[in-house]
């Protein structure tokens, strides 16, 4: 997928075909706000990803359609990889960062995604404000969008890693759960590799093949 993603920066794709035979190796799970198609941003062929898309890159409330429809597909293919693909530029993520400032407060349906990712743009807040590093208003609020995007996608790995499912995949079946943030001006995309406390969270020691 990385490889993929700099042909598509380079603008080199390497014009693969869909193999209808081919099942998909890897879903990814991005954000609704993302226009470009998952397949363009890693140069895959038709059917070589399974994706799915959220506002705010939460993955739901276990139970609920997403959450089934990620455990389908784990079940159906089998895929060794996830990648929770965060936006850098997300307005859910930056109102999520103005209501934990104290903003207006959403509607009810806002509500329920914004609390979600309000828990990021908090952790984001406290690290940021921690730090000694010297820096201007406008620079401590893009450290903070960063911080918080980052931290929103692990988040949503802490909320897949919920489901049975998706644990039992992770510590028999080999499938790893990867963090990344696209770049919406220049369409790279940073892999921030897996939970930094994913054995602490599925409690097993996992071994690399």
């Amino acid at each position: 997928l990385a490889l993929g993603n700099e042909r598509f920066v380079k603008s080199e794709p390497m014009g693969t075909s869909a193999d209808k035979e081919a099942e998909p190796f890897a879903i990814v799970l991005g954000m609704a706000c993302q226009r470009v198609p998952m397949e363009k941003v890693f140069d895959a062929a038709p059917g070589d990803l399974l994706v799915q898309r959220v506002s705010g890159g939460i993955a739901g409330r276990k139970d609920s359609t997403l959450f089934s429809s990620v455990e389908y597909a784990i079940g159906r293919w089998k895929p060794k990889l996830m990648v929770v693909l965060a936006d850098s530029s997300s307005k859910v993520v930056r109102a999520a960062i103005d209501q934990a400032s104290g903003d207006v407060i959403p509607t009810p349906p806002k509500r329920g995604v914004l609390d979600r990712v309000m828990v990021s743009a908090m952790r984001a807040k406290m690290q940021v404000d921690s730090s000694s590093k010297k820096m201007t208003s406008a620079g401590r609020d893009l450290k903070i969008q960063q911080v918080t995007t980052e931290l929103n996608a692990f988040y949503t790995i802490e909320q897949l890693l919920k489901s049975d499912i998706v644990r039992k995949a992770v510590v028999e079946d080999g499938l790893e759960l990867h963090a990344a943030v696209l770049d919406e001006q220049t369409g790279a995309v940073k892999m921030l590799g897996e939970h930094p406390a994913l054995e602490g969270i599925v409690g097993a020691k996992l071994t690399s093949e």
